[in-house]
């Protein structure tokens, strides 16, 4: 019986002239896994960067179909898989621990040091279908737009951001830095809730994100022209940039917080007294777990038309084009369609 072969976006060595789109078999699942039929997959910054193969990304492992941000439906089953899940549309759970050691066992399975990534660790969504653990998986809902849910894992990393600022008092006004999607969808999350928020970003961000939160409803400025009124009671840093990270503890309450979400191509350099004088609480956020999944997946099931500013299709076959939209800042939030 002969092999199915189906285009993927695949990783095959160290920088970017060694990825591309090519057929691969199409791998049933193994025991313990679902096969995904996939409608969409997003792309995201680390997709970026392991496409570009920069620094930090070394551990990558070649070859390996991208995509960690994909919602489908379940069409086949492994051993020991529950035939509940066949016909269940679905997003995976995009980092995962070994579920064996101390830090797991604390429940922070993200960070756990054997932590596995989707589409990084292993084959991902940038496919017609993809083999994923049962394990990961989080139903979705079945009607919302694939563009839409294509968003519920960057969703679920912003809801762990805004958990982590904790009960905020009445009155409280939060300060976002950095309009990429983690960014925006931090600063949605919090709108939506009644919180008194502003997205900041810089020239580059006007013409797109900074114009696409507007019509989000939130309200975004341009931290660069000093239009940012301050100080504030919290701050989410999600620019990945030191200048965003030192204006936020330089700007926050005495006794406030900063929570950063965002990775830092470089050590940033921030005013450390500023941060030791003031008390100011800061404390990073990595990833999400199921709970973030779920809130964030039930958060997009009501948001009608949310898809319509945020994401921007691509065919698969176009796959780096929309990887150069994204590193440009061109797009919210580029998602392939097999």
């Amino acid at each position: 019986m002969s092999e199915t072969t189906l285009p993927a976006l695949v990783k095959a060595g160290p920088d970017w002239t060694t990825t591309s789109v090519v057929d691969v078999v199409v791998r049933p699942p193994a025991a313990g896994e679902v096969q995904i039929r996939v409608e969409a997959c997003g792309l995201c910054g680390s997709d970026v960067h392991a496409w570009r193969g920069d620094d930090g990304y070394d551990w990558v492992r070649t070859p390996v179909v991208l995509g960690h941000e994909l919602v489908g439906e379940v069409v086949a089953i492994g051993e020991g898989v529950d035939a509940f899940w066949i016909g269940r549309r679905v997003v995976p759970i995009a980092i995962d621990g070994c579920h064996d050691c101390a830090t797991c066992a604390t429940g922070l399975t993200q960070i756990c040091s054997d932590r596995q990534v989707l589409g990084l660790s292993f084959d991902g969504g940038c496919a017609a279908y993809a083999a994923v653990p049962v394990g990961r998986l989080v139903e979705v809902d079945a009607d919302a737009p694939a563009l839409r849910m294509t968003l519920t894992e960057p969703m679920s990393v912003a809801v762990r951001a805004v958990r982590h600022l904790g009960e905020l008092p009445p009155g409280a006004r939060v300060a976002v830095s950095g309009p990429g999607p983690i960014g925006m969808f931090s600063a949605w999350l919090l709108a939506r809730a009644g919180v008194d928020v502003v997205l900041t970003g810089t020239e580059r961000d006007e013409a797109t994100r900074l114009a696409a939160a507007r019509r989000l409803g939130i309200t975004a400025v341009r931290g660069d022209l000093g239009e940012l009124s301050t100080p504030v009671d919290a701050w989410i840093e999600a620019s990945g940039s030191s200048a965003g990270l030192a204006q936020a503890v330089g700007s926050v309450v005495p006794g406030g917080t900063v929570i950063v979400v965002a990775l830092f191509a470089r050590e940033p350099v921030f005013p450390v007294n500023a941060l030791v004088r003031g008390e100011i609480k800061l404390l990073g956020t990595y990833g999400s777990l199921r709970e973030d999944f779920v809130e964030a997946a039930a958060a997009l099931a009501s948001a009608e038309g949310f898809e319509d500013i945020v994401s921007t299709a691509f065919p698969l076959t176009r796959a780096i084009d929309a990887l150069e939209a994204t590193a440009a800042g061109e797009v919210v939030k580029a998602v392939l369609v097999p």
